[in-house]
């Protein structure tokens, strides 16, 4: 036995314990997994590879239409014509203007002392000024008249690129075709905005920013995101998700990373954490509460079986006195009324074989009022018109369960008590349906009983032993309460107005109810 309950408690152990445990933790890890796999690294590198294929898109764009409007602007007899031949510079303008104007691009052609031939805007940005061969981009474009050049250049409102080929008239550089791509217009390319994206370079000069200003610090990558950075980086308060690659752009080589701020997510991922250990830590009780009832098992299902055995017992009983008196009245009726006699006898036929029958513990409660009628048909013989019954029974109660042979012991018990000082009987017996239950009402107009007597009787039906000779009465209560509960039983009560008044609560309960 001691072997039995040990198996027992260790399979109730895995099974409460270790089993849900293991289930909630697992689940809780491949939910966070798939979270940060698809709102941050997923998100993360989509955005990176997004932003580097279109910077570099609009790098190579812009480097061919320089190269090619730099060959149109180059194929005139002199460089002057694009000042003084209006048609000429009319062309010339529209073809600029219709490549760059829905992008917000501005756009310079300009002759090697800086002056402005052709442009979106009248004058050079001022950083781009003084147009000195000697420095910056127009050295560069000066010294490689046939390439494209590409640099960023410093604003208010973030950096620049521009974009640039010197224009060449019979061989030689005879001004400058330049395109300036605001930092708006590269902020909107750079990505979809559910990351933060930074172009820098190699000395961590941020040449574009994108919804990354916690980063950058005066044009500056912050150290804790320099050059190479990737994984996860605290700064400050915030935790950051950062992932990189190097990009040629214009000419150079840069290094793009995405950043995204994972601050919200680590702490909601925390919450998720903490609840999953609270759970567990609350599942506790109900692991040992879970154990213990399992140690129990074997002696409840013995007290199960008692209360069975006590249940068929007390549905068993029959009234030896009332099977006595039936008897013998109806052996006088036999002489003086044959047909009286026999009907109680067809009467008391039905009454016994319906108390016998098997069909389970409980019946619909139609079925039990044909069994009260034969019983009251035998006491309507006894008592003749000493006895008056009235029954009001609730429609709706009709369909209801109940115990087995429930009312009889209420009815005989009321007839037995019930005589008033005339020696009549008037029973009412009243069954309606209360906010789901049953309330049942049986009472007699007999003379009561003194408050001793009443007492002794409550006590009784508040006890779960019967050493008294109030049989029926016990047995209802007992029954009610072993099958519903001690919230339902019987009370009894005499009113000031006289006779006894016993009143049942059971709850509704129909066919249908009792198969599920």
């Amino acid at each position: 036995m001691h072997r039995y309950f040990e198996s027992r408690l260790q399979r109730a152990l895995a099974w409460y314990a270790l089993v849900p445990v293991l289930i909630m933790a697992l689940l809780g890890a491949l939910l966070m997994l798939a979270s940060w796999r698809y709102a941050v690294t997923g998100v993360n590198h989509e955005s990176r590879e997004l932003a580097a294929d279109v910077l570099t898109g609009i790098s190579n764009d812009f480097a061919k239409r320089a190269a090619v409007e730099a060959e149109f602007l180059g194929n005139v007899p002199d460089f002057a014509v694009w000042e003084h031949d209006m048609g000429m510079r009319a062309a010339a303008f529209g073809r600029l203007h219709h490549d760059t104007s829905q992008r917000g691009v501005d756009f310079f052609l300009v002759d090697t002392a800086g002056k402005v031939v052709l442009g979106s805007r009248d004058t050079l940005p001022s950083d781009l000024l003084p147009v000195d061969h000697s420095w910056g981009l127009w050295s560069r474009l000066y010294a490689q008249p046939q390439t494209v050049q590409q640099e960023f250049l410093p604003g208010e409102y973030g950096q620049a690129l521009l974009c640039g080929q010197a224009v060449c008239v019979k061989g030689q550089v005879a001004g400058f075709l330049i395109y300036v791509l605001p930092p708006a217009y590269l902020q909107q390319l750079a990505g979809d905005g559910r990351t933060g994206i930074i172009l820098a370079d190699s000395l961590d000069n941020a040449r574009l920013v994108k919804a990354a200003g916690d980063v950058v610090d005066y044009r500056k990558v912050r150290h804790p995101f320099a050059y190479g950075q990737n994984g996860l980086v605290s700064a400050g308060q915030r935790v950051y998700y950062i992932t990189g690659q190097t990009l040629a752009f214009g000419g150079e080589t840069y290094y793009l990373q995405a950043v995204t701020d994972v601050s919200d997510l680590l702490i909601r991922y925390a919450i998720g954490a903490g609840a999953i250990l609270l759970a567990v830590l609350l599942m506790v009780p109900l692991i040992l509460r879970s154990i213990a009832r399992e140690s129990k098992l074997t002696a409840q299902a013995v007290d199960n079986l008692t209360v069975i055995a006590e249940l068929r017992e007390l549905e068993s009983q029959f009234n030896p006195h009332f099977l006595f008196n039936t008897l013998e009245n109806i052996k006088f009726m036999v002489r003086l009324d044959p047909s009286a006699a026999t009907e109680m006898i067809m009467a008391l036929s039905a009454l016994l074989r319906y108390s016998i029958a098997s069909g389970g513990r409980q019946v619909e409660l139609q079925e039990d009022i044909k069994y009260l009628e034969s019983y009251m048909k035998i006491q309507q013989y006894r008592f003749g018109n000493r006895l008056e019954f009235v029954a009001d029974i609730d429609t709706l109660a009709r369909l209801a369960l109940i115990p087995k042979l429930l009312f009889q012991p209420l009815l005989e018990n009321a007839i037995k008590y019930g005589e008033d000082a005339e020696g009549q009987l008037r029973i009412v017996f009243r069954i309606k349906v209360r906010d789901n239950r049953l309330l049942v009402l049986v009472k007699d107009a007999g003379q009561g009983m003194d408050a001793a007597q009443l007492a002794e009787l409550q006590k009784l039906l508040a006890g779960s032993e019967n050493n008294t000779g109030h049989r029926g009465l016990f047995n209802v209560q007992r029954r009610l309460q072993l099958i519903y509960g001690t919230e339902y039983g019987l009370t009894i009560d005499c009113p000031p107005d006289g006779g006894t008044e016993i009143r049942l609560c059971l709850p509704l309960a129909r066919k249908e109810q009792e198969h599920a």
